[in-house]
């Protein structure tokens, strides 16, 4: 089983262009640096939830000092949709990059809305 585990990523890898691959082969859960505010805002995703971290010195804490309401967010197909409350959604498709530590989120115009890259990851070294 394993090994068709290894052989169908392999396909799935080495048949992407640019190195993008489908958002079924990574998760957006976990914490992300927003481009152009890697030093102050960081969102970390739950299962359902999306929870916004701020820092003034590039430090982030845990979920204990996330700001109050996170965003309830979920998979509709291939996109991911943010509630922002009062009836305002985020609806975007993920394109994931380099081994899934990069991810654009594309807006349904097919332009990018936000760059995230995962905590711990050197951005530079994407290309």
């Amino acid at each position: 089983m394993k090994r068709f585990q290894v052989l169908i990523f392999a396909t799935v890898f080495f048949s992407c262009s640019k190195g993008t691959l489908p958002a079924d082969d990574f998760s957006i859960i976990g914490r992300w640096h927003l481009v152009g505010f890697e030093q102050t805002v960081m969102y970390q995703f739950t299962a359902s939830k999306r929870h916004t971290l701020y820092s003034t010195d590039g430090t982030f804490g845990g979920l204990e000092t996330v700001i109050p309401n996170p965003n309830d967010w979920q998979f509709e197909g291939d996109m991911i949709v943010v509630d922002l409350n009062f009836g305002n959604f985020l609806r975007v498709t993920p394109n994931f990059r380099c081994n899934g530590e990069v991810v654009d989120l594309i807006n349904e115009d097919g332009a990018v809305n936000t760059t995230l890259f995962r905590e711990g990851y050197d951005r530079s070294a994407c290309n």
